[in-house]
């Protein structure tokens, strides 16, 4: 019985609703009803019954839900205590300069802002740069490591500069962001490069997203979609969305931690594509204590904050 499993009983013990936990979850319905009922089969009782247009705990329900309760209450406490054995033991005060790709300033770090606020990582300076102005920044000493995102495609092409080593964060999937007035019928919650190329599209300007776009429709022979903004302007975008003059692209991560949004819906883009946010760093990063130090708060932060999303979405 793994602890996830009890998360997961205890979210849709809370909502009375496997739809709903499963929207909070960012898990599909028909993998927490899998779940549950290989807990049900590993326990030999039933946990749920329908009761209206809901459903309630039975009896054995409701003495698994105070158990679960007192068990991942100890698992949390006990991350906790770890997670902050991390932070102290890689604590410092001084303000480190953080170079970081366009998605990674404009993304993670107002996505994190009030997390890395409360852990002291914001005492930094950032500089937005490209991937490749990163690389010859730390090549030419000026840094020991960059935060960068890069496709999953692409993560191979670092392999020419032996001297960099690459490790992940997080791992996103691009996914497709509509109003539900300009949202196409996708019964499976899926799109296809097809039926984006005939919907209008506003997207943000950044190398890697832009590269995914010139990308997907390049090899699939398909048309760009009609662009009506390419702009890092973000308030435009999301409000030409929810008006719904067009779609746009979001990734799993920006979803899992703004939640849902009223009258918007999202779709998992088929194919399927990928990329990570991680730290590419040289070997002089475990000669620079202050950078090591940040790099190992930020990494401990993001384990313990958002293990959800990452044991869902594994590297």
């Amino acid at each position: 019985m793994r602890i996830e499993v009890l998360e997961y009983f205890l979210e849709i013990a809370d909502c009375k609703s496997f739809s709903r936990a499963s929207e909070n979850l960012f898990i599909s319905q028909q993998g927490l009803s899998k779940s549950m009922r290989a807990l049900e089969g590993e326990l030999g009782v039933t946990l749920f019954q329908k009761s209206g247009r809901g459903i309630e705990l039975t009896e054995e329900g409701s003495i698994l839900k105070s158990y679960a309760l007192e068990i991942t209450q100890r698992s949390d406490n006990l991350r906790d205590h770890l997670f902050r054995l991390q932070l102290s033991s890689a604590e410092s005060t001084d303000t480190v300069p953080v170079y970081a790709t366009s998605y990674v300033c404009n993304a993670i770090y107002n996505l994190l802002d009030c997390e890395l606020g409360e852990y002291g990582l914001d005492c930094c300076t950032i500089s937005e740069c490209e991937l490749n102005e990163i690389i010859s920044a730390i090549g030419e000493g000026e840094t020991s490591f960059g935060l960068v995102n890069i496709l999953e495609e692409d993560v191979k092409l670092l392999e020419e500069f032996p001297y960099l080593k690459f490790t992940p964060l997080l791992s996103m999937k691009i996914i497709v962001k509509a109003s539900k007035n300009l949202a196409p019928d996708c019964s499976n919650g899926e799109i296809t490069l097809e039926q984006l190329s005939e919907l209008p599209l506003a997207y943000f300007n950044e190398p890697v997203l832009n590269k995914f776009v010139k990308r997907s429709f390049e090899n699939a022979q398909l048309e760009v979609p009609t662009i009506v903004l390419h702009s890092t302007n973000i308030g435009r975008i999301n409000t030409l969305v929810k008006n719904s003059k067009a779609v746009t692209f979001s990734d799993t991560f920006t979803h899992s931690v703004r939640g849902v949004e009223d009258e918007v819906v999202y779709f998992d883009l088929r194919p399927s594509r990928w990329f990570s946010v991680g730290v590419l760093e040289s070997p002089s990063l475990r000669n620079n204590a202050h950078q090591q130090a940040y790099v190992q708060r930020l990494r401990a932060l993001i384990r313990f904050k958002h293990r959800k999303y990452i044991s869902k979405y594994a590297m």
